[in-house]
């Protein structure tokens, strides 16, 4: 009961000193934070590098501009994706071919490297949709939580009069999740 009655007094004390004043302010207050999509499970092997035989093919096969080996099909798969996950975004980089920049180079040593022939990819059959450095390309997750992104690649001439020697390239993939 004393502390009631102290309580008061101290309470109704401050309202009769002069200069005393209650003030208020309001004050906004932001609070932000982000909520991501988890990742999915990367094939087994594809974070060491997926290797795709292209074939060995003679040298007259690529006289002309604009001839090719054959289509090479292959698949880059994400699995497990959790609940909340619903697409991946694959982004393909590399070094465009110096005569066409819708192929990627033949990077190749020089010394060992065949001239004048570079690397076509596609979205699977689909030949018109051919993936170039920096194209991307949206998938949604199926009902059994994985992505599948089929792709072709094979060795064409942009140029024609290809020599011989070994054909090689480098395709980053980066996956982002949504």
């Amino acid at each position: 009961m004393l502390k009631r009655h102290l309580l008061i007094m101290l309470l109704s004390g401050l309202a009769i000193f002069p200069g005393t004043e209650v003030m208020a302010i309001d004050v906004f207050m932001f609070v932000k934070g982000k909520v991501v999509a988890s990742a999915c499970t990367v094939e087994t092997g594809l974070a060491g590098g997926k290797t795709v035989d292209l074939g060995t093919f003679g040298r007259t096969k690529f006289k002309h501009s604009g001839e090719a080996g054959d289509w090479v099909d292959f698949t880059l798969n994400l699995s497990n994706c959790p609940p909340g996950t619903t697409k991946s975004t694959v982004t393909f980089t590399g070094n465009p071919d110096s005569d066409d920049a819708t192929l990627f180079a033949n990077s190749e040593p020089t010394e060992s490297a065949a001239t004048h022939i570079a690397i076509q990819m596609t979205k699977g059959n689909d030949r018109n949709a051919i993936l170039s450095n920096n194209s991307s390309w949206e998938a949604s997750v199926d009902s059994g939580r994985n992505i599948v992104f089929p792709l072709s690649a094979r060795m064409i001439t942009p140029a024609g009069s290809v020599r011989a020697g070994q054909v090689s390239g480098s395709v980053m993939v980066n996956f982002t999740y949504q």
